[in-house]
């Protein structure tokens, strides 16, 4: 049994230095003046990064460093599964809810707020979906684009 630990932790420790040397080559790649920073310029073709800068610079220095940014891409993995797992748990609602045509409604959801499209047969469907979206764990908001045609 301490075996299988042993192998567990090493696997997870891996995993993690492999994230870290990955987080450290793109950091690398950003920083085109090898200044050991990045600055908001250096981010500006990354929509993501330039998008959360100054959230993600920790120390309001005006530059980020590896440790800033390694951070901010954890912080973006973690959204991403978050709005993938608002997705997930709303597709499944749609598919279970009667009256519901749940393959004509597309569901993309950003930092927690879902987008409905697609085409549906009645304004009473169309409120039903978006009432069964704002029921999901973590939704924050909700478009409703269902066009009724």
């Amino acid at each position: 049994m301490n075996k299988i630990i042993a192998v567990a932790l090493i696997a997870a420790f891996s995993s993690a230095s492999w994230a870290q040397k990955v987080s450290n080559q793109a950091f690398d790649i950003l920083d085109k003046n090898r200044d050991g920073f990045l600055s908001k310029e250096e981010v500006a073709g990354n929509r993501e990064l330039a998008k959360r800068f100054v959230k993600f610079d920790a120390n309001k220095d005006g530059k980020m460093s590896v440790d800033e940014f390694i951070q901010a891409n954890k912080d973006n993995d973690e959204r991403i599964a978050a709005d993938s797992t608002i997705t997930t748990k709303l597709k499944a609602s749609l598919l279970t809810e009667k009256g519901i045509p749940s393959t004509a409604i597309s569901v993309e959801t950003y930092e927690s707020i879902v987008q409905l499209s697609g085409f549906v047969s009645s304004a009473a469907i169309k409120e039903h979906a978006g009432k069964v979206a704002r029921g999901i764990s973590g939704v924050k908001s909700v478009k409703n684009d269902l066009v009724v045609k």
